[in-house]
């Protein structure tokens, strides 16, 4: 468990605010006796002069104690400003800066979070992806580290190099093998392909996607999945048409027009697949729209299950996240981190569940075909 050293703080203080959490957060119990010095000090991959200050220093604030023959101890009776101190999380994505007021998906993740450290005395920091104000708070705030949510592909290069100085980190709701940042997903690329082979099991052939953005890794992993489950089943390109939105809460005129326009088709979709939850709203009224009937004449598969969900009409077929469980494992794996200890798996997958409900059906003869339009 090396730690990963940033410059701008001398490295004793470092491995002092390192021991201080392991402490503050329960690693370390009151009477438990930590490593010899020599030890730690190979451990954190510093000198065992390093080690040494840092403890003196802990030792004259109360928080361990040293005697000769036995070691360093965690002290009985702790100091109450230790266990007072404000230890941050920061946790990413959700500052002033997002674009919209936080969703489902966020709101969800959210809760787990915070119920997920309520027991620890750790309080959250909510920011936004601003490089100048994350700097300015590892310098002045007492951190665990930084909880990074779904992230977009311009901030990659940022969290992997803040994890590199030493700051423990992890993303959670975003994923790609090449990262050296540990994370947290769901299985996006999986249950597309099985959201794929339930509809090939219905009997549809001719697809539709909808997809956010692929700069968004969800989205992308999402498209991927979609276009390889189809590919491997022998369903040819021309049956396959996929449309992008620049935001997964939209739907420009634009689209919903050329989703129209294949559905009119004489040999046009059964079935949309949506990659998000308001994409497959904005499907679904896209469908309604062109005067067809759902799933009568186009079914629609969607990703996420906010109880909303079983409120449309028809109630959506979807995918269920298992969000809770999300949040709640990225902050475990943070503060494994934040502990020196390597996370294994480095990159973790949750499965989902699919919801089956009344918006996908068997394909009927002629299912696609609209209402004469005049």
């Amino acid at each position: 468990m090396v730690i990963r050293f940033n410059a701008e703080t001398p490295r004793y203080v470092q491995v002092r605010q390192w021991i201080e959490r392991q402490v503050a957060t329960g690693y370390w119990k009151p009477g438990d006796t930590l490593p010899p010095e020599r030890e730690l000090a190979q451990q954190l991959g510093v000198s065992p002069l390093t080690v040494s200050r840092a403890l003196q220093g802990l030792a004259r604030e109360g928080i361990v104690t040293r005697k000769r023959r036995v070691g360093t101890t965690v002290a009985e009776n702790l100091p109450p400003n230790l266990l007072q101190r404000s230890f941050t999380i920061m946790a990413l994505g959700l500052g002033g800066g997002t674009r919209q007021p936080v969703d489902f998906y966020f709101s969800s993740i959210q809760r787990s979070v915070l119920n997920t450290l309520a027991p620890l005395a750790l309080r959250t920091l909510w920011l936004d992806y601003q490089i100048d104000q994350i700097e300015r708070e590892l310098l002045s705030t007492e951190f665990v580290g930084v909880l990074a949510m779904a992230p977009a592909a311009e901030h990659i290069a940022l969290l992997e190099d803040l994890y590199r100085r030493g700051v423990p980190v992890v993303i959670v709701g975003a994923s790609a093998q090449a990262w050296e940042t540990p994370t947290v997903d769901t299985d996006n690329y999986r249950a597309a392909r099985e959201g794929i082979e339930y509809l090939l099991g219905l009997g549809h052939r001719r697809f539709i996607g909808l997809f956010g953005a692929l700069e968004t890794f969800n989205s992308r992993d999402r498209w991927r999945g979609f276009r390889d489950a189809l590919h491997e089943a022998g369903v040819p390109d021309a049956h396959i048409w996929t449309f992008t939105t620049p935001y997964a809460d939209e739907v420009d005129e634009a689209v919903r027009e050329g989703i129209r326009t294949a559905l009119r088709l004489p040999n046009g979709p059964t079935v949309i697949f949506a990659g998000g939850y308001y994409l497959a709203l904005s499907a679904m009224q896209t469908v309604h729209q062109a005067g067809l009937r759902i799933p009568n004449d186009v079914s629609v598969l969607g990703f996420d299950d906010p109880p909303s969900a079983a409120l449309a009409s028809p109630p959506l077929t979807t995918f269920r996240q298992p969000l809770d469980q999300l949040g709640a494992r990225a902050v475990q794996k943070l503060l494994e981190c934040a502990k020196g200890v390597r996370p294994d798996p480095l990159h973790e997958y949750l499965s989902m569940e699919l919801i089956v409900r009344e918006s996908t059906a068997p394909p009927t003869p002629a299912a696609h075909v609209p209402a004469q339009s005049p």
